[in-house]
């Protein structure tokens, strides 16, 4: 007699088919694979809008316009760089008192992520986060937003998703 696997009771591994989720008594489930947004969420998500919105990427452009200067006047596009300049560009804008430390740093960390997109393309853009102009694919539903400035990600569309994929 052979000895047995554990964890399988002895049983063949089976593959399982990949399909319809189902629920803890069997059933299919429907709908959406994510959950819905609670409405606090989607509150705090319409708070950044009309006047608010193009302020924050009015001000993202300012500092992605003060990072391509200094990264030009360097010369290298090292890591190291990247770095230097992106922190030049954002103390030198919060010391003119154009953003607040918080801002600035939450601007720092957006441009870096569009930075590092270029080679990591399966970084997830959140809905709210500030990106660059570019196509990006809704990680539920695969329904693509086509951007053709700097804007703030609103959820879904399509189905009130809050996860995108840049793909161009």
């Amino acid at each position: 007699m052979r000895p047995t696997s554990t964890g399988n009771n002895a049983n063949a591994p089976r593959a399982r088919a990949r399909g319809a989720i189902r629920t803890h008594l069997g059933r299919k489930r429907t709908g959406p694979r994510s959950r819905a947004l609670r409405d606090s969420t989607l509150q705090q998500i319409g708070e950044v809008t009309g006047a608010e919105r193009h302020r924050q990427e009015q001000m993202f452009d300012r500092l992605l316009g003060q990072f391509q200067g200094l990264i030009a006047q360097a010369g290298e596009t090292t890591v190291s760089a990247v770095d230097k300049a992106l922190e030049g560009a954002c103390s030198g804008l919060v010391a003119a008192g154009e953003f607040t430390a918080e801002n600035g740093e939450r601007l720092r960390q957006f441009i870096k992520r569009d930075i590092l997109h270029r080679d990591n393309p399966a970084l997830t853009f959140r809905t709210g986060d500030i990106t660059g102009a570019g196509t990006l694919s809704c990680a539920g539903c695969g329904w693509t937003i086509v951007t053709n400035r700097t804007t703030v990600l609103p959820p879904c569309p399509h189905c009130s998703e809050t996860a995108y994929r840049k793909t161009a």
